[in-house]
């Protein structure tokens, strides 16, 4: 089975890829609908199981598509039916109508009636359309999400923005998406990562000039080979020196954390810089590996890479970050209470690891614009690109679908669970980052590679799992970093 490729086509990719396959290439419309019906009519054959299937069709090829899909599996012997949700027939509609109808393919107008239980096919809008719903789609996908049986959607789940994963209001909940040559941003972005299901990703034809990869998944794949490329190193200083400027008064567990997530990703030696006597004795107890020195002025002076914020919570501990920010050049990422203290974009090699809070607070005070925690989380992509506009930092916003963006490219993690919603987990996502950077990775790559394996590692823990399960973790992923994932 060849490797589905890791770029995503947004509405736009896509639309000018089937005008290039139809105009461009001479490939006939129908060819390209059959082709869509019978990858789909597959899927829903293995989804069925003794259940009868409705397919919910809107007016262009959408609805095209679950007509044909309905046709063949009446063909097959399904008892099958398409429902027309609007008077409005696109031309590639109805023709499949007109085919279906001759084939003696039960067609009816508006929703199913009784309460028999179906797998019911969402063939009513599809990529192009952008949300929120008007009626009846609207109405339709909140009866649909109201049915027992299992659900399939054609392309993407009504009601998710393909490009952003929003949902500003209803969408179709599916059990199984199946989309078409290449997947899209919408169907892996929280909110719409979560009504997408399982993707299936049908190469139906389609061909595409724009070459480009704007939005991708991070692929375990060319996260594996990165890792394999990483020197084991014959003794610590081979190995990375991380210097961690974290940790306040009451506080010291993240500056820990994120200290031992960073020796489990291989970091040689860890030093991390507190001037408060209590910081200092409580690092030392809890992780004797760590080395904890006083911070000076220009912290770790050892250390090739730094970790700046965690544990942070006091304004006096935060005194010269800003010029830390903007003159050190040693590869850092920044994290927690450090975030505040950006004022301006860099040229230095950093990487950014906001939570959405976080990323708000530092979207408003950069922008002055009203960047809520809501805002961000409803276009996750536009808030990761801003990011990255204002830092001039590689991005990592944190969250179910974990973002990495830079000037030129968003890049969707496919890892990660329940178990990573623990406090502490972002610091040592912040420590992992660090050790691969010091094993020379880029801040692109160590981002995109440090993202991977946190939300791997934290597949292998439950929910209950503490912080440092999660550190432990990584160095098992690590010793044999998967090269496939269910979501990829």
């Amino acid at each position: 089975m060849m490797r589905a490729p890791a770029t995503l086509w947004t509405r736009s990719q896509a639309a000018a890829a089937d005008r290039h396959t139809i105009t461009g290439l001479g490939t006939p419309s129908p060819v390209l609908m059959e082709r869509a019906a019978l990858c789909c009519a597959r899927e829903a054959l293995a989804l069925r199981g003794e259940r009868p299937v409705w397919a919910l069709c809107g007016p262009g090829n959408n609805g095209g598509d679950g007509v044909a899909v309905a046709r063949i599996l009446h063909g097959w012997g399904v008892p099958a039916r398409a429902f027309l949700l609007t008077a409005r027939l696109g031309p590639e509609l109805a023709q499949q109508v007109a085919l279906a109808e001759k084939l003696g393919v039960p067609i009816a107008h508006g929703l199913p009636e009784g309460s028999e239980e179906a797998l019911i096919v969402d063939a009513m809008l599809g990529t192009g359309a952008a949300p929120p719903l008007r009626e009846p789609f609207a109405s339709a996908v909140a009866w649909a999400n109201g049915r027992p049986g299992p659900k399939l959607a054609i392309d993407i789940p009504t009601g998710i923005d393909a490009d952003t994963g929003a949902t500003p209001g209803p969408a179709f909940a599916a059990d199984v998406t199946v989309t078409f040559v290449r997947s899209k941003p919408g169907l892996h972005v929280t909110p719409g990562r979560a009504a997408a299901g399982q993707v299936v990703v049908a190469d139906i034809g389609i061909v595409s000039e724009d070459m480009s990869d704007a939005t991708c998944l991070i692929d375990p794949a060319a996260v594996a080979e990165a890792l394999a490329e990483l020197r084991p190193g014959s003794h610590k200083g081979e190995r990375g020196h991380v210097g961690i400027v974290g940790g306040s008064a009451g506080t010291p567990g993240a500056a820990v954390l994120a200290g031992a997530a960073a020796l489990r990703a291989g970091a040689g030696l860890v030093t991390i810089a507190s001037d408060d006597p209590q910081v200092q004795a409580q690092l030392l107890a809890h992780r004797p590996e760590l080395m904890v020195q006083a911070r000076g002025e220009r912290p770790v002076p050892a250390a090739g890479v730094l970790v700046v914020g965690p544990g942070l919570v006091r304004a006096e501990d935060r005194v010269g970050l800003p010029a830390l920010w903007r003159d050190d050049p040693r590869p850092a990422v920044w994290d927690a209470s450090a975030l505040a203290e950006i004022e301006e974009p860099t040229a230095q090699p950093r990487v950014i690891t906001p939570h959405p809070a976080e990323a708000a607070r530092l979207l408003s005070s950069r922008t002055g614009e009203a960047w809520t925690t809501a805002r961000v989380q409803g276009d996750r992509v536009a808030a990761a690109r801003a990011l990255t506009a204002i830092t001039g930092a590689v991005v990592v916003l944190k969250g179910e679908g974990s973002l990495v963006a830079s000037e030129a490219t968003v890049a969707v993690c496919v890892s990660g669970g329940p178990a990573l919603a623990t406090a502490g987990s972002g610091d040592c996502l912040a420590g992992v980052i660090a050790a691969l950077l010091g094993r020379k990775l880029s801040p692109w790559a160590g981002a995109c590679a440090g993202v991977h394996v946190h939300g791997a590692a934290g597949e292998r823990l439950s929910v209950g799992a503490v912080a440092l399960d999660i550190a432990d973790a990584v160095a098992a992923v690590l010793a044999a970093p998967e090269r496939t994932h269910p979501r990829f």
